[in-house]
């Protein structure tokens, strides 16, 4: 993680004002003293509008020893580490805080820092916020140095970056929705890493004049930040470059002879209650809105106002710091924008999955009981072969093929559904005699409508031509059949009839069955209606058969069709593309 623009300028007001930190705790009476002095003559110190705005910043500011114990802290530290105040923090360690693995983690980097002399960057720790609940933190440590060039502690900062890394996840998660915020966030990491580098270019000049305050004013006037610098009533005494780079408003605007208000060039509507805010509780107000930029672009910002308290609890001072976070709001716009698709495909692969589900649960009951046969009779041939007699083992041997042949069926079904389901069915349709098709079926199962007594008849011309995958056809036929023989009884009939009507051919299969209501019509091509039917001798199925048919139709471009009354028959009618006859 990189650092933010932010972040940059509050590590340079870290590390400038470390000495002035280390010095009071040194030299607190006379500095006590002097800053007495200071208010008795009516002078504000700059030192006090620094300690008040690192001690109401947001992220935990600490310097510690080099046993790695706490000499000062800021009061975000102190409410992390559930005390009343930054003071009984000193002189205590992580360990008296957190738990023995986190504490010695903690300690473990800063006495490695300590040693090498390296500064800590941007490392990406475990951590808890005021809830004591568990959030990732981005913590900079930099070493302190003596006048010898002895390191005397470290100075660090952390950030909670916990909501910044869920965002990054759902933009990773979306990549390919969200190329565009990506290439912009990526823009934007370019950006930080740069300032990153720039940053540790300036660590070691940073850290040798952190006892020279006026070095402040350098950093904050070129940061990217905006900071302005207020009196109690909101009246501008300060702003730093990039205000003006920002905003367009220069010295014509902002002359020492004229006051200029906050209130006045605040595009917030809502500015009056925030400062009023501001001054009631005297603490950091943070708000987002939108501005206009010198190029009047619309951007959008974070801003934070924080008051600057003397020693009598008075506000003598605000401070106001700016973020560009325009890129950030465009990242989550466009997540918001694929939300609802999101959310409603992950709701369909929900549904679908728990309809498979069921479906592979009631194909797994059906394949049971062929098979139960099966090895029931065979082991009881096995075993008492030579007792049973022979019209005996005859019927044992019919009922265990019959079995085989159902297993087998529901078998090469369940195959050719999957099949369909991972595209692994390769759809190669060409010009085909439908009528030969149909024709050579109604051969193929003449034998078993023979055994049933039920008569095949053909009504159909001499060429029909359609444009289909022959395979997908035959399964079609074969399935349409094989169900009209199954729920015709003895004696029945079945007629095989083709037509052309415009465009298409429609063949219909048409028997003298027991036919279904309309309950169970509406039930034949749903797989989340998945339902079992015995035939007119007994026979079992599923009706993956049909699924199976309707899918493959589907893919011809056609439609599948039934029409039945209980008692009456079934039709069942299906349409392909025709083409010219051949020759």
């Amino acid at each position: 993680m990189n650092l933010t623009t932010l972040e940059t300028i509050l590590l340079a007001l870290l590390i400038l004002c470390t000495a002035s930190l280390i010095f009071l705790i040194w030299n607190k009476n006379r500095y006590i003293a002097s800053l007495k002095n200071n208010f008795e003559d009516g002078m504000f110190s700059s030192n006090n509008l620094l300690f008040t705005l690192i001690d109401n910043m947001p992220d935990r500011i600490y310097i510690k020893d080099r046993k790695s114990r706490f000499i000062a802290a800021n009061t975000h530290v102190a409410k992390i580490m559930k005390v009343e105040s930054p003071k009984e923090l000193i002189g205590k360690s992580d360990l008296d805080f957190y738990s023995k693995e986190l504490g010695l983690e903690y300690f473990n980097d800063e006495q490695e820092l300590m040693k090498s002399g390296k500064p800590l960057i941007n490392k990406e720790e475990r951590g808890h916020n005021l809830k004591g609940e568990e959030i990732v933190v981005s913590t900079t440590k930099v070493p302190i140095k003596d006048e010898k060039g002895n390191i005397i502690g470290i100075v660090g900062i952390g950030r909670d970056i916990t909501n910044q890394k869920e965002v990054e996840k759902k933009l990773i998660e979306q990549q390919e929705k969200l190329k565009e915020a990506n290439t912009l966030l990526e823009e934007r990491q370019e950006e930080i890493q740069q300032q990153s580098e720039e940053l540790l270019s300036q660590a070691e000049f940073l850290t040798q004049a952190n006892t020279e305050l006026e070095k402040l004013s350098i950093v904050a006037s070129h940061t990217e930040n905006v900071i302005i610098i207020m009196d109690a009533e909101a009246n501008i005494e300060y702003r730093n470059l990039g205000f003006q780079k920002h905003y367009n408003i220069g010295n014509n605007n902002l002359t020492n002879d004229k006051v200029v208000n906050l209130r006045e060039i605040s595009s917030n509507a809502n500015i009056d209650a925030i400062l009023e805010e501001v001054k009631t509780t005297k603490k950091a107000v943070s708000y987002e809105g939108k501005a206009k930029d010198k190029d009047g672009n619309t951007i959008w910002a974070q801003t934070t106002i924080s008051p600057v308290l003397n020693d009598k609890n008075e506000i003598v001072k605000l401070i106001a710091i700016d973020s560009d976070i325009s890129k950030l709001k465009e990242a989550e716009v466009l997540i918001n924008k694929h939300k609802n698709e999101i959310e409603k495909n992950r709701d369909d692969l929900k549904t679908l999955n728990a309809t498979k589900d069921k479906f592979f649960s009631i194909i797994a009951h059906d394949l049971k009981n062929p098979f139960h046969s099966i090895m029931g009779f065979s082991d009881l041939l096995t075993r008492s072969y030579d007792t049973i007699e022979d019209e005996r083992k005859k019927e044992f041997l019919q009922l265990i093929k019959d079995s085989s042949t159902s297993a087998y069926n529901l078998l090469e079904n369940l195959l050719n559904w999957s099949r369909t389901q991972t595209d692994n069915i390769k759809f190669s349709p060409s010009n085909i005699n439908l009528s030969s098709l149909l024709s050579e079926n109604a051969q193929m199962l003449e034998v078993v409508a023979q055994n049933k007594n039920i008569t095949i008849n053909q009504n159909i011309p001499g060429k029909l031509f359609v444009s289909a995958d022959p395979n997908m056809i035959n399964t079609v036929v074969r399935n349409l059949l094989t169900n009209a023989i199954k729920f015709t009884p003895e004696g029945g009939n079945i007629t095989i009839s083709g037509n052309t009507s415009e465009d298409k051919v429609i063949v219909s299969i048409k028997d003298t069955g027991v036919g279904m209501d309309e309950k169970t019509k509406s039930k034949l091509f749903r797989i989340d209606e998945f339902h079992n039917t015995v035939g007119t001798s007994g026979e079992s199925g599923t009706g993956l058969g049909l699924i199976i048919c309707n899918e493959f139709i589907i893919r011809h471009g056609g439609e599948i069709d039934v029409e039945s009354e209980p008692g009456k028959g079934s039709t069942f009618s299906f349409s392909l593309p025709s083409t010219p006859a051949e020759g």
